[in-house]
């Protein structure tokens, strides 16, 4: 399991409950080796709010009681890292380096007295020891900077002195950015050399990541980017020494997992974000379980949450933040009707028909997923497919019922007679009054994105937020030419940064074009009447206006439900948001049931 920073740690950088239970989850589910993540060797170089510390001895209870409870189940390493928030290498005097070295050995020290199974030293990512690795940030002409001997001699020192500590007794790893992405930055070459002299120096493992800040899609890859692309990079420093190397990069399906081993790439495969969505991601592909993990969306949620100064979430996976929380069997039996397949209606009746509920789910359409349905449709969404059939599954291997093309009705009610409801029903497309929907030349996104062919010509999209943007790239991959009118200052609201700048730079790369701060006062004969910065003009004619202007409620007028029914209303129902709330909800909705 690879290091991340799951944010929730004590103010102090103690070891938390909701911490250890998150870790303790992961080590239940088969992981094999797990690694701490970016954890601070000096208070000066503490990178985020609520990030675990290795830099006080009072910290060792809290460590070692941790260090316990996972290695019954898992080897356990802490990845010791200083994140010098801006402040670039030139900055450090001689003292200062030398002080913030020596943190990085008692930290090692500190780690094996709690019992850890190893240290990785974090070099890559924009900590500290990278800025000095790499030629990009480091300015210095001392000692410490310009050739690869002077930009590895920090690397190397603080190396030596954590081997002189623990060497032999623990095993010492270090974790490097094999390539920064960026022109004038660390590359292959130099990388494939470091790792070869930090086996001189007598590590015993690397780990090959890659990408810093401005590269953020290499390190942490969204699910525009294809699965495995770091490997080749893991498999070029396999082979340049002997030591085991970790791959990583979007490994978070069973088959680019084991093909990172099976396939001679490199010694170990780990993943960060397939372990959050699923903590029993490992012992489900070895027992060949695949159809039941939980699939990691590569949305990057968890990444958003913690730029955020958040604890980590996730969008799949409700468990987050309670990891170990195990739902109580009902002390009744109780009826349950859940009104509406998408994602949080079968969470919902998942987790309530686990509690021993009768749970019976409708929903109108011909098949469940509600808007998974319509948000797997553009392209690199693939991802939202395999969330649709897990789903699914779960709520039909629960012994849940159900019963599709059914409107909810009275008659429906009168025929179940449930004890609860949860109103699951989602949302629908919102237009402006300016749009005439009734116009046969303007059509939702929705209905665009179950086009398989398009009519060659322009097309013209009203709203440049996430669906907007989605829609416009279909549009473009099918020959559309396009334009985006959004009326905000900039498009791609709802789009976290990474993916926003994938996405844009292929929007302009197919011609999309993009117009920001426009106002749409008016359809016309297949034409749009704006308004841009004080004037007016006219855009078309088109083959289709494209309405993505968002969503309202769709809820089920409370008065159908007569009196005795205890009633939630989840999701979209409730208020429209995205996929997070909307399995959230649902899972809590099930708890609350027979309450």
């Amino acid at each position: 399991m690879a290091p991340m920073v799951i944010n929730c740690a004590g103010d102090d950088g103690s070891i938390t409950p909701a911490f250890e239970d998150f870790y303790i989850a992961r080590a239940r589910g088969g992981v094999g080796y797990i690694v701490l993540g970016g954890t601070f060797v000096h208070h000066d170089g503490r990178g985020f709010g609520r990030q675990l510390g290795i830099d006080r001895d009072d910290l060792l209870p809290g460590l070692t009681g941790l260090t316990s409870s996972i290695r019954q189940h898992a080897r356990l390493g802490v990845q010791l890292s200083f994140k010098s928030v801006g402040r670039p290498p030139e900055t450090f005097d001689l003292e200062q380096i030398r002080s913030y070295r020596r943190a990085f050995a008692r930290a090692a020290v500190r780690a094996r007295q709690a019992g850890f199974d190893a240290v990785e030293l974090h070099a890559c990512h924009d900590y500290w020891l990278n800025y000095f690795l790499s030629p990009y940030f480091n300015r210095r002409n001392d000692q410490y900077g310009g050739s690869l001997d002077n930009r590895f001699r920090l690397l190397r020192e603080t190396t030596e002195e954590v081997l002189s500590a623990v060497g032999g007794e623990i095993l010492v790893g270090v974790r490097l950015s094999m390539a920064d992405f960026v022109e004038g930055g660390l590359g292959l070459d130099e990388t494939l050399e470091i790792g070869r002299r930090l086996e001189e120096v007598g590590v015993d493992y690397l780990s090959a990541s890659a990408g810093i800040g401005l590269t953020q899609f290499r390190m942490s890859p969204p699910s525009d980017v294809p699965r495995g692309r770091l490997l080749v990079y893991g498999r070029a420093l396999q082979q340049t020494v002997s030591i085991p190397v970790i791959g990583v990069g979007r490994l978070d399906r069973s088959a680019v997992f084991r093909e990172a081993v099976e396939g001679g790439h490199v010694g170990m495969a780990a993943a960060a974000r397939a372990f959050i969505a699923d903590p029993e991601f490992a012992i489900k592909i070895e027992q060949h379980r695949e159809g039941e993990i939980r699939p990691c969306l590569a949305c990057n949620y968890c990444l958003t949450c913690l730029h955020q100064g958040k604890a980590l979430r996730c969008t799949v996976n409700p468990f987050i933040g309670r990891d170990l929380f195990q739902p109580e069997p009902l002390s009744k039996p109780i009826r349950v009707l859940v009104a509406g397949g998408g994602p949080a209606g079968m969470t919902a009746a998942t987790f309530a028909a686990l509690r021993g509920a009768q749970v019976r789910l409708i929903d109108k359409g011909p098949i469940l997923g509600g808007m998974l349905t319509i948000a797997k449709r553009p392209p690199f969404k693939e991802p939202i497919a395999d969330l649709a059939r897990y789903l699914e599954d779960r709520a039909r291997s629960a012994g849940v019922t159900v019963g599709l093309n059914q409107e909810f009705s009275p008659t429906i009610l009168a025929e179940h007679e449930p004890d609860q409801v949860v109103v699951a029903t989602g949302s629908l497309p919102w237009a402006p009054e300016c749009m005439c929907m009734s116009d046969s030349r303007v059509v939702t996104a929705e209905s665009v994105l179950q086009w398989d062919r398009i009519r060659p010509g322009r097309y013209l999209v009203v709203g440049g937020g996430l669906v907007g943007l989605e829609t416009a790239e279909y549009l473009a991959e099918r020959g559309g030419e396009v334009t985006v009118v959004e009326m905000l200052d900039q498009a791609g609201a709802g789009l976290g940064p990474i993916r926003l700048k994938l996405m844009l730079d292929r929007l302009i790369k197919a011609g999309v074009n993009l117009l920001v701060k426009t106002r749409v006062i008016a359809v016309l004969d297949g034409s749009l009447r704006v308004e841009t910065g004080g004037r007016e003009h006219t855009l078309g004619p088109c083959e289709a206006v494209v309405v993505a202007a968002g969503y309202r409620c769709n809820p089920i007028p409370s008065p159908v439900f007569g009196d005795g029914v205890k009633v939630q209303v989840i999701g979209d129902a409730c208020r429209v948001r995205s996929i997070v709330e909307a399995i959230g909800e649902g899972f809590d909705a099930a708890m609350n049931i027979g309450k």
